[in-house]
């Protein structure tokens, strides 16, 4: 499916995105913390977990996936909480405190930025503990991981954000995916709304509040920073952008750490479900019912046609099954028995 885009200079002003910043803004207390978690409901929406596009996951019983589906919904903000704290914030305090100038429209949208999603990071992590007080004893990751190289590369991009630009890239990109996963909880929610624990659908819908100005703002850093540098340090973001985005494409991580805490509370998996799915992880690379929910034209627009006006970002378009340059790929790689519908 194609979606019509609006063209980048429809993106809002700065005076407008800071404007409402302010009139948009709403405080943590503002969500009902007191309301418990509902263990017999979904916390996410299924078409977005990874693994209900595996083969194997036929092999889980409801109990199964359900509880797959909580764990993914926590881990979905332990990966928020990493991004929007530890990436973005920490780039962004950087080049706030460099010395170096900023026009100060820019310099006010990105100190609002920064404010936001700090309060981000405070919501999603007082989820986890809401949700799963025994998992969350204090503030530590307990299912989203990254490799000792992947934590090494990003601190080296994370000291020097104005030689290595790849993290807009990841901005842009996963701002929008972010976008998309508030519009899944919106649509679920609607078709069924006693389906999806309300906490969680709450939490998704005060994010999405201020979500979908951020990948504005992505877009002016864009223009400001990126756009004016040379082209040597363009092709280095595009290989260091493709390397990452190698990485989520076939998420592995975060799903093997899942599948652990899935053998802890039902043994009986570790003996064929388990392995199974974790076997095929790799086939998620090639899935095209799960790039159609990840990365398509139909789950982030904006980004693709943004990737496809530079030319540094065309080693991207290998990555995504359904898509390339010039829109879907007229036929498009599948697994066998993959998606949802292949437990039925």
């Amino acid at each position: 499916m194609i979606v019509d885009v609006p063209p980048r200079h429809a993106i809002e002003t700065l005076e407008a995105l800071n404007r409402k910043s302010v009139t948009h803004a709403y405080a943590i207390e503002d969500l009902d913390w007191a309301r418990p978690v509902d263990r017999t409901k979904l916390w996410s929406p299924v078409e977005i977990t990874p693994l209900a596009h595996l083969p194997s996951w036929s092999l889980l019983e409801e109990a199964h996936r359900l509880r797959y589906n909580q764990l993914f919904a926590l881990g979905v903000c332990e990966q928020f909480v990493w991004f929007e704290q530890h990436l973005l914030c920490t780039v962004l305090r950087h080049l706030l405190a460099d010395g170096k100038p900023i026009p100060p429209l820019l310099r006010e949208a990105l100190e609002h930025f920064v404010v936001e999603e700090d309060k981000h990071s405070e919501m999603f992590w007082r989820m986890c503990e809401k949700a799963e007080p025994a998992l969350y004893p204090d503030r530590r990751f307990r299912l989203f991981n990254v490799s000792r190289a992947q934590g090494a590369a990003m601190n080296v991009v994370l000291r020097r954000p104005r030689t290595f630009l790849a993290w807009i890239w990841a901005a842009i990109f996963f701002e929008e995916r972010t976008v998309d996963y508030c519009r899944r909880y919106r649509k679920a929610h609607k078709a069924d709304p006693d389906a999806l624990d309300p906490s969680f659908v709450e939490l998704h819908e005060f994010h999405f509040k201020d979500e979908g100005r951020h990948f504005q703002l992505d877009q002016h850093m864009l223009t400001w920073l990126y756009d004016p540098e040379p082209r040597w340090k363009k092709a280095l973001a595009g290989r260091t952008f493709a390397v990452l985005m190698r990485a989520y494409v076939s998420p592995r991580r975060t799903s093997l750490r899942i599948l652990e805490q899935l053998g802890r509370e039902f043994p009986a998996l570790r003996e064929r479900a388990l392995p199974a799915l974790a076997r095929e992880l790799p086939l998620l690379r090639t899935s095209a019912s799960f790039h159609r929910e990840a990365f398509s034209r139909s789950s982030v627009p904006r980004t693709l046609a943004l990737f496809g006006q530079y030319r540094e970002l065309d080693r991207l378009w290998p990555l995504f099954v359904v898509e390339d340059k010039d829109g879907p790929r007229p036929t498009a790689v599948t697994t066998p028995a993959t998606g949802p519908e292949a437990a039925a």
